[in-house]
């Protein structure tokens, strides 16, 4: 692992979540010395990690544990889950939170680079075919997007690369990783697996010919982990960061380079987790007919329930499962050495592997 990281002081908000343990592992793997920021810090806990427990979106909590820290590298994952729908909280921590880490990182004046989690999402309108997506096309805000989570993620992506500042030796990046999964994952495996479980798999929306990429979770983490390399050789040399090949204030996309049609993918989850679908048993829903039904589902909860809840079944959703969606990652490649390692069969098996072992430990709790 990147001898550049060895003895760093490094902080990674968010450390405690899905992606951020990943990246504190391989942090640990090069010999950094890793501390982590999180709201909750009970889950995805390693010995070796020194931990503090703060919210981002107050200005105090952050200053309080940078200047403790005092940090060389901050790597930014937090953020709630694209799922949560709460708009408010959105703002608070992806705009937010994302502005007192700059600050205090600037206030602190140890930090030399700064990475940020951001979103393949920023450029998609969540509604639109995306085919090939690089990172000359445009970031969408609403009203084009479509999502609150994107566009505060989009806000979040221009706020970092804004701040990058080789005067002050602050240099930023963001990477945009896209269809992140593996182990940890409770968010994409989970919904899948208990879907297969259920037997959903044998139910498809639309032709199934739209081609996904997704993002194997460990092939994220090291991504992060080489931008902040570079971002440290960087600051270490002035007259690079003019140079063509900098990386300062620039954004990535990351994905597995392998964009698979999304209900094969869907099914590939199913069968891991010991759910297979004979693919003579699948029914052809119609994109129209799904988006009918989700539309019935969706108001029947809703006066169920007097507005307080929401159908897990959504047009969102239905026109999601329909889409090609895309990115190209040869600038990732090219400036970053980023090659993921790990493949999507692969990625597939270790992430279903922790899950069904995980529920199993759970069970036995019970």
């Amino acid at each position: 692992m990147s001898s550049k990281l060895t003895n760093t002081p490094v902080l990674v908000v968010g450390g405690c979540g899905f992606l951020g343990h990943h990246i504190v592992s391989q942090l640990l793997e090069a010999h950094a010395q890793v501390s982590v920021l999180d709201f909750k810090l009970d889950r995805n806990r390693n010995p070796s990690v020194e931990y503090h427990a703060a919210d981002i979106s107050v200005k105090s909590e952050v200053e309080k544990v940078l200047a403790l820290v005092q940090p060389e590298v901050i790597i930014h994952t937090a953020s709630p889950t694209a799922l949560s729908r709460d708009a408010a909280l959105y703002h608070k921590v992806n705009v937010g939170g994302t502005r007192n880490l700059l600050e205090c990182a600037r206030s602190v004046k140890t930090v030399r680079a700064f990475v940020y989690t951001s979103s393949a999402s920023i450029v998609h309108d969540s509604v639109s075919d995306l085919i090939n997506a690089d990172e000359t096309f445009p970031v969408l805000y609403i009203p084009e997007q479509k999502e609150v989570y994107s566009h505060t993620k989009a806000l979040a992506d221009d706020l970092v690369l804004a701040a990058n500042d080789p005067k002050s030796a602050l240099l930023t990046a963001c990477l945009r990783p896209a269809g992140m999964f593996g182990e940890g994952d409770l968010v994409t495996l989970q919904k899948m697996i208990e879907n297969a479980e259920s037997g959903k798999n044998r139910f498809q929306i639309g032709s199934g010919e739209n081609l996904f990429d997704w993002t194997y979770v460990g092939n994220a983490a090291r991504a992060h982990l080489l931008a902040a390399e570079a971002l440290l050789k960087e600051s270490s040399s002035p007259s690079r960061i003019s140079d063509s090949s900098s990386i300062a204030g620039e954004a990535f996309f990351i994905t597995n380079g392998d964009p698979m049609p999304f209900w094969d993918f869907v099914r590939a989850i199913g069968e891991a987790a010991g759910f297979p679908v004979d693919k003579k048993d699948i029914w052809v829903v119609p994109r129209s007919v799904g988006l009918a039904m989700a539309t019935v589902a969706e108001w029947i909860v809703w006066m169920m329930s007097f507005g307080k809840q929401k159908s897990t079944m959504t047009r969102g959703g239905i026109r999601y499962s329909c889409l090609t969606r895309t990115y190209r990652i040869e600038k990732a490649k090219t400036m970053l050495g980023y090659e993921p390692s790990v493949t999507i069969k692969e990625g597939i098996r270790r992430g279903v592997g922790w899950w069904l072992a995980d529920r199993k430990e759970k069970e036995k709790c019970q």
